[in-house]
């Protein structure tokens, strides 16, 4: 039998209740409560390999990028099967990328090429892809009378082949949509008033007051004047991982190859390195991916940096299969 404690810090993860979560009589925020039931958990389970895998990656969400590499090196030394080492080998090889440090990235990349010659090549994938959405400069829409630069999303020819993918956001709790949505509606009008012949593909499929935030989110551009069959619902996923997922297969169902994201400015790259390192799995023709930013004023950077830039990290691991949270049987990307 699992012990609680391994319940109670899966339910940490999960919560919104990010900044004031009960802990022993006390408010924490809820990775604290995390770390806190996980280290618990192992006075409980001393030879489970993803109790100290997750603490790790709690620390990563926290800014601690030196501490979890210290707790990835010693679930290394502690791997017992060749699958832990690779596991744990691509953690280590991409947070030390992160930290930019190329002679620890080689020496764990030749470990991991010992081990498997086919996840060496797919790490080295997944660390290019990583530095190409990066080195892209945040992007948004161009006034009507000013000038395109190179290649921004709006220099894409008209005609069959495009998609404009617009990204949800939840709801407000009486079912409306917040602010921050509205923005994301009006860039897209913008965008498909430049590129008229695009598919528009709408997504989130988290409720409030029995409407999903792609409906509400059609049902706006449709009252904007945009024709209901340009548009096409995703209506099934609830976090960014299951968007990209999904949309990858609508967008291949409808033989798109050129898509661009609408999200808002700290979330463009993050989300534009999810569906990229998700394409990778699939066996099907590329789609070149670009993104377009809302004007929000919560990134001023040209290129992610900062905490933006790690949530970028995070997320390419997550969309390359490591779960955040990894204790089995209780797994949650």
């Amino acid at each position: 039998m699992l012990p609680s404690c391994l319940q109670h810090a899966l339910d940490a993860y999960n919560s919104t209740n990010r900044s004031r979560y009960p802990l022993n009589g006390k408010v924490v925020t809820n990775l604290e409560a995390v770390e806190y039931y996980l280290i618990e958990a192992i006075t409980h389970l001393p030879a489970h390999f993803g109790l100290p895998m997750t603490i790790a990656n709690v620390l990563t969400f926290r800014g601690e990028v030196d501490e979890a590499l210290l707790g990835y090196q010693l679930c290394l030394s502690t791997a017992s099967s060749d699958a832990e080492k690779r596991q744990t080998l691509c953690y280590l090889i991409v947070w030390y990328h992160y930290s930019g440090n190329a002679r620890h990235v080689a020496h764990y990349l030749n470990l991991l090429q010992q081990i498997s010659t086919e996840e060496f090549f797919r790490i080295c994938a997944l660390l290019n892809k990583i530095d190409e959405v990066l080195s892209q400069p945040l992007c948004g829409a161009p006034s009507s009378d000013e000038p395109k630069p190179e290649g921004h999303p709006v220099t894409f020819s008209s005609g069959p082949g495009h998609a404009i993918i617009t990204l949800g956001y939840v709801l407000n709790d009486d079912g409306s949509m917040a602010p921050a949505l509205i923005r994301r509606l009006e860039l897209t009008l913008k965008l498909w008033r430049r590129i008229p012949e695009s598919l528009i593909i709408v997504t989130g499929g988290l409720a409030k007051q029995g409407k999903t935030e792609s409906q509400l989110m059609k049902s706006w551009l449709i009252a904007h004047g945009i024709e209901k069959n340009k548009i096409i619902e995703e209506d099934q996923a609830i976090n960014t991982i299951e968007n990209a997922t999904l949309s990858l297969e609508l967008l291949s169902q409808h033989q798109i190859r050129r898509a661009t994201l609408v999200s808002a400015s700290i979330h463009v790259h993050r989300s534009q390195l999810l569906f990229e390192t998700l394409q990778m799995k699939f066996d099907t023709t590329a789609i070149n991916f670009s993104h377009c930013a809302v004007e929000d004023g919560l990134s001023t950077e040209v290129n992610p940096t900062g905490q933006i830039r790690r949530n970028c990290y995070i997320d390419a691991l997550r969309a390359y299969g490591l779960p955040a949270f990894n204790c089995a049987p209780l797994i949650c990307l």
